[in-house]
């Protein structure tokens, strides 16, 4: 079965995503970036993006596109790192070059002119192109969403960082991938009233044993956290509303 030029530009996506951020353990994604070129993490990675990209494009006879893409990431990741800044706009513009060279390679790969690329994406209407939008606005929902809300919020962690707390590691990333799961998943269902109720439960067990002056700064730090998780994940389910809208 041929795979449409929207499919291909689609795939691209999730096998950066899954590269990027679902199969980039925190240890390994350190370690690359502050040692670069240096570091066998760096490597790895590159292996990776390529080998996603490879399985998921499944056109088993070009190994050119995976390459290039292998060599662009390579380029982009070594950049972040020589420019020794860490911040939710480097973050940012890492993540839009990313996606800038993937369009470029598919581009290339399917002999597609950036002239017609709105004509594609608004004629398209394959069932299959809905599915693999799904699937990119859940993996965006995950730890792409938890890392920008780390950046917005980075200016305040030092505040409320203390020597005896005692949460659960990484209790509070998993946390927001959940909850982003569940506001995703009720958008496209059209249910709004389990949101409410998600925000109110959340703020229940979140929030209520932060009552002394001394929690202060926590308990506006978790809800800063709470509120943009939730603002990133409705703003995911109208955006992938309206793409879904286009090609239906």
């Amino acid at each position: 079965m041929e795979i449409q030029e929207l499919d291909i530009l689609l795939r691209l996506i999730i096998a950066h995503l899954l590269a990027d951020f679902i199969f980039q353990t925190d240890a390994r994604a350190k370690s690359k970036n502050s040692k670069g070129l240096l570091s066998i993490s760096f490597y790895i990675h590159l292996l990776t993006v390529g080998l996603l990209t490879y399985i998921l494009l499944a056109q088993w006879s070009n190994w050119y596109a995976p390459l290039a893409i292998i060599i662009v990431h390579g380029l982009i990741d070594q950049g972040k790192v020589l420019i020794k800044r860490d911040n939710v706009y480097i973050f940012a513009i890492d993540q839009l070059l990313h996606i800038i060279s993937i369009v470029l390679v598919w581009s290339w790969i399917t002999e597609n002119q950036f002239s017609n690329l709105l004509v594609h994406f608004l004629s398209t209407n394959n069932w299959n192109d809905k599915q693999l939008a799904i699937f990119i606005t859940y993996l965006i929902s995950t730890i792409p969403s938890g890392v920008f809300v780390g950046y917005l919020t980075k200016q305040w962690q030092t505040d409320i960082t203390t020597e005896e707390d005692e949460s659960l590691k990484n209790a509070g990333k998993w946390i927001g991938i959940i909850e982003r799961f569940l506001i995703l998943s009720f958008i496209l269902m059209n249910q709004w009233t389990p949101i409410g109720f998600l925000l109110a439960a959340k703020s229940v067990f979140r929030f209520g044993d932060l009552k002394e002056k001394k929690d202060q700064k926590k308990t506006e730090y978790i809800l800063i956290g709470t509120l943009l998780s939730f603002s990133i994940a409705i703003l995911l389910g109208f955006a992938l509303q309206y793409f879904i809208n286009l090609i239906e």
